[in-house]
């Protein structure tokens, strides 16, 4: 176990959805954070709460120097910074989205020059081959079933997030880097983005609920499939695996509350009191047809068991839209 307690801990995109609460994590614990973020996703909004607790750097880490600046004096480095967003825009913007290698490399090398003592490197269930989630009853994907047949990431995103953990494996080999690394399946909770433009499914069914959309379109035909993981679970893992599995071997998190979009859909709606029936617009993109983690591993390895149900979670992010950004949001 780590005591976190005065030490110096960076966490890159901190103030993003995840990183937020990554960061409230770790001063509960008493840490020295640190937060660089260029906050293209992330927002003030989401770190006011502890502005005052925590030094904040708004910098581009596809910039070396931005990396090392901020990696000046740091012991633990959570690295959670990405370029990332719906569907549709991992789809339609392919070159924001390689600028992850970038942003990864220089993580890595700040690290390496500044001599910290253990790294997490945050990637993604994106990672996994198209082929292995194409059929309804697809068995849990493991984490060898991304490379043992043939590396097929379903997204651009995907394959750099796979580049990075390639590169973290590289580093930990060549150097002896401690390197841990996770992939949420799905994280949702309060402060996830709820833009139109670029919000995820969960956040996207809440503001049209809330608005009482109508026509009520969904993408896709229903039937698609998804693990989801309420984001104090996701930090959770993400703390664990930073202290017991720095061997550069991913880990899932992932693997409860796996649910169609049909019914995802129909609970949220009951949530908000809102029957209205629903249009499928199977022309928009709909990424895989399912998606579910064997978490095995993360059971086994870090400890990790899940505690908020996929019920309980969409009830909390619910109150916390309706108490933060429903305006904002129309």
């Amino acid at each position: 176990m780590i005591d976190f307690d005065e030490m110096k801990v960076l966490v890159t995109g901190g103030a993003g959805f995840i990183g937020s609460h990554l960061v409230d994590e770790l001063l509960r614990r008493n840490s020295e954070v640190r937060v660089v973020d260029d906050l293209s996703r992330g927002s003030i909004r989401n770190i006011a709460h502890f502005r005052d607790k925590v030094e904040f750097i708004k910098g581009d880490l596809a910039d070396a120097k931005t990396a090392e600046t901020a990696m000046r004096d740091i012991e633990v480095c959570f690295h959670l910074a990405a370029v990332v967003g719906s569907v549709e825009f991992m789809a339609t913007h392919p070159a924001n989205i390689f600028k992850n290698t970038s942003i990864d490399y220089n993580v890595l090398e700040a690290c390496r020059k500044k001599n910290v003592d253990r790294m997490l490197y945050t990637s993604s269930a994106c990672v996994y081959p198209i082929d292995l989630q194409t059929a309804e009853n697809q068995p849990p994907l493991k984490e060898n079933d991304a490379l043992a047949y043939g590396a097929k990431p379903d997204s651009d995103y995907g394959w750099t997030k796979l580049f990075g953990e390639i590169q973290c494996q590289a580093y930990h080999r060549s150097y002896g880097m401690k390197i841990a690394i996770v992939r949420p399946f799905n994280p949702y909770g309060p402060r996830e983005s709820f833009d139109p433009k670029d919000s995820h499914v969960i956040p996207s069914l809440i503001r049209k609920t809330v608005h009482r959309e109508k026509p009520f379109v969904v993408w896709g035909d229903g039937g698609q499939a998804r693990s989801f993981e309420y984001v104090s679970d996701v930090v959770e893992g993400i703390v664990l695996a930073i202290e017991r599995a720095v061997d550069a071997d991913p880990i899932n998190l992932g693997g409860s509350n796996y649910i169609t979009i049909r019914e995802l859909t129909e609970l949220i709606q009951k949530l908000t009191h809102y029957g209205t029936s629903i249009v499928w617009d199977k022309t928009k993109p709909q990424g895989v047809r399912t998606r579910k983690a064997d978490a095995t591993k993360a059971h086994a390895v870090l400890g990790w068991i899940p505690k908020i149900s996929l019920e309980d979670g969409l009830r909390k992010t619910i109150d916390w839209f309706l108490e933060n950004c429903k305006k904002d949001s129309k």
